[in-house]
């Protein structure tokens, strides 16, 4: 998706959230190309933490709020957009070959060209599991870290130590923090069964019908020719 310099340019100044509704910072300037399109943005985390976001980490939603894409989901849907596309061509190239509408030699060098991109992309799929799964320990981690400080707000509210207002209030914004980190973690495993799918998928080489292999049979043995002539057979009498 392509964004314009005029679409971004409303958000300069405004905190932005991630999907999951959580504050990620400030954008304080937007870069672009001479055409107007849109690379990226810098988002101001704090007052002293500054970051380049790309633009394939950047997205408008349906109700008009500029989203900041966390790297993990940016790289998973990349990848399942070209692991996708590439077993799409095999498919296609599979059936025009079996249907006698493309000649052998152009299968061929098309079907190498997609798989040396498909072991490409394999490799690339290695990685952005690894980063799946490390983004999951960290967000089991910090679902520990608000379910402490939940037990230790509670034990202090029912010691009398918290006003009711204080705790409400904490209480609160624990609660959203920790169902954020679980959706966050529910959609990890939800696109990492869509890669692990779509690298299951099989991929198959229908061979056209005036191509297939003939059925080897097995010479048939013949017995050995019998003379039609008759055998004499003498008697001596003694």
């Amino acid at each position: 998706m392509v964004l314009m310099v005029d679409e971004v340019e409303r958000y300069i100044g405004l905190e932005v959230k991630d999907p999951y509704g959580r504050k990620v910072g400030r954008i304080v300037a937007v870069y672009s190309e001479v055409d107007g399109s849109v690379t990226g943005v810098e988002l101001e985390v704090n007052e002293d933490t500054f970051t380049t976001i790309p633009v394939s980490r950047i997205k408008i939603n349906d109700d008009g709020e500029l989203q900041i894409i966390p790297e993990w989901k940016a790289e998973a849907l990349s990848l399942i957009k070209q692991l996708d596309k590439a077993k799409r061509r095999i498919k296609a190239l599979d059936d025009l070959y079996s249907k006698n509408e493309i000649p052998r030699h152009a299968y061929d060098e098309f079907r190498k060209k997609v798989e040396r991109n498909l072991s490409m992309l394999k490799i690339k799929a290695k990685e952005v599991k690894q980063m799946l799964k490390k983004r999951t320990n960290q967000l089991e981690d910090t679902i520990i870290q608000i379910e402490k400080a939940i037990t230790a707000l509670k034990m202090s509210y029912l010691a009398g130590e918290l006003s009711e207002k204080g705790y409400k209030a904490a209480i609160e914004a624990l609660r959203q923090a920790k169902d954020k980190a679980v959706e966050e973690k529910e959609d990890i495993k939800k696109i990492l069964n869509r890669i692990e799918n779509l690298e299951r998928e099989p991929v198959e080489i229908k061979l056209p019908s005036s191509q297939s292999k003939p059925v080897e049979t097995k010479p048939k043995v013949e017995a050995p020719a019998t003379s039609e002539t008759p055998i004499l057979v003498q008697v001596l009498e003694g």
